[in-house]
């Protein structure tokens, strides 16, 4: 009989949590630590904690909803900062490779600057790094991040900065059809409607509608593109998979993936001249622009956003990087789009805003992050 009524009151305390977590919107850990505590030992193990989960589900719930905690607001501001530097890039590389720089030497330098100042950030919060640095995965990540950005680099000395944003971020299109193809994802209706709208987009931004521009330069630094994009989307999909596995720091990963990066992309510098090597104070500035505003400063706001905001909303936030790229195109390079490049870009943009909403909470295709420490082994 008073084990009956320990698990009325137990159950009755568990409820009167559950509605402090709607109001309060406490982190998950927090409202199990304090059901347990709610909960005798005997009731836990008797049942009690079949109620977690719903505290849990509730309360990631409400950090979903539109019910605005300093936390979320401060998340909100750091991803939708994250997409504005991360399109800026775009028109800068684009200005620097006219002023002279070589594509080869803008990408390699970019990373070579960035590692060690996010490799020092990571070191003063405490973040540990040297058992990740000899994980096979960190590599895999670099080397897909490299090939990814090598093609974006070359591509720029071929094609506008506003076209290189929008067929860039079809690595999210890309990562939703290996995810269904590879992981087993399901690929809803709405990734079908995504794909055809990407097809056709790609068509008229690529061509213009006109089949004669495929013997043109233009085709060249568009196809950079799409190997590029091909690149990220698998990098998503490994990334996902091995979150997912292993308990990474976002911070310490993120890191090493840009030392990597740096690594791999060393390699290309054999196949530059001297002559390559020689810039101005102003595109020196232009490199640094890159590495601190395009690469260390966005990457650590990124993974701090990613604390307070589902994978999907940090999605949609991200497609300011677009709207950011083709707007300092248009405005400062004077690039215009005709017509039919408008409404491939159109098409482009709704089909990755499509599937990057798709799945909701911790389903999306945007990297999605855990907290605590990365696990040992390779790949």
């Amino acid at each position: 009989m008073h084990l009956e009524q320990d698990a009325m009151t137990s159950r009755l305390s568990l409820m009167s949590l559950s509605r402090r977590a709607a109001r309060s919107c406490k982190e998950p850990s927090t409202l199990l630590s304090e059901a347990l505590t709610l909960s005798k030992p005997h009731l836990f193990f008797e049942g009690s904690h079949k109620v977690n989960p719903r505290l849990k589900d509730l309360c990631e719930e409400r950090r979903g909803s539109s019910y605005l905690t300093r936390e979320r607001a401060a998340a909100l501001a750091e991803t939708s900062a994250t997409g504005l530097l991360w399109g800026t890039s775009f028109p800068v590389i684009e200005f620097g490779i006219a002023s002279g720089i070589d594509p080869r030497v803008f990408a390699f330098l970019r990373f070579v600057i960035a590692a060690p100042i996010m490799i020092a950030f990571a070191r003063v919060i405490g973040t540990p790094l040297r058992a990740d640095l000899r994980m096979r995965p960190v590599w895999i990540l670099g080397f897909l991040n490299a090939v990814g950005f090598l093609c974006q680099f070359l591509g720029q000395a071929y094609t506008a900065a506003s076209v290189a944003a929008l067929l860039v971020n079809l690595s999210v299109l890309i990562a939703a059809i290996g995810s269904a193809a590879l992981l087993g994802e399901k690929f809803a209706g709405t990734k079908v409607v995504g794909t055809v709208l990407a097809v056709g987009g790609i068509f008229l931004l690529t061509t213009r509608g006109d089949f004669g521009l495929i013997a043109r330069s233009q085709l060249t630094g568009d196809l950079f593109y799409l190997v590029s994009a091909s690149s990220w989307g698998v990098y998503i999909i490994y990334n996902k998979r091995k979150t997912d596995e292993r308990r990474w720091d976002p911070l310490g990963v993120a890191s090493l993936t840009i030392l990597s990066t740096a690594v791999f992309v060393a390699p290309v510098m054999l196949t530059v001249g001297p002559g390559e090597l020689s810039m101005t104070g102003g595109e020196w500035g232009l490199i640094l622009y890159t590495a601190v505003l395009n690469t260390a400063i966005p990457f650590v706001l990124y993974q701090r956003g990613l604390r307070h905001l589902t994978a999907t909303t940090s999605s949609m936030l991200l497609m300011l990087e677009i709207v950011t790229a083709m707007g300092i195109s248009i405005l400062l390079l004077g690039e215009l789009l005709d017509l039919a490049s408008l409404i491939g870009a159109a098409s482009i943009l709704s089909s990755i805003f499509l599937v990057s909403r798709v799945g909701g909470s911790g389903e999306s295709l945007s990297i999605r992050t855990h907290s605590g420490l990365a696990g040992g082994g390779d790949a």
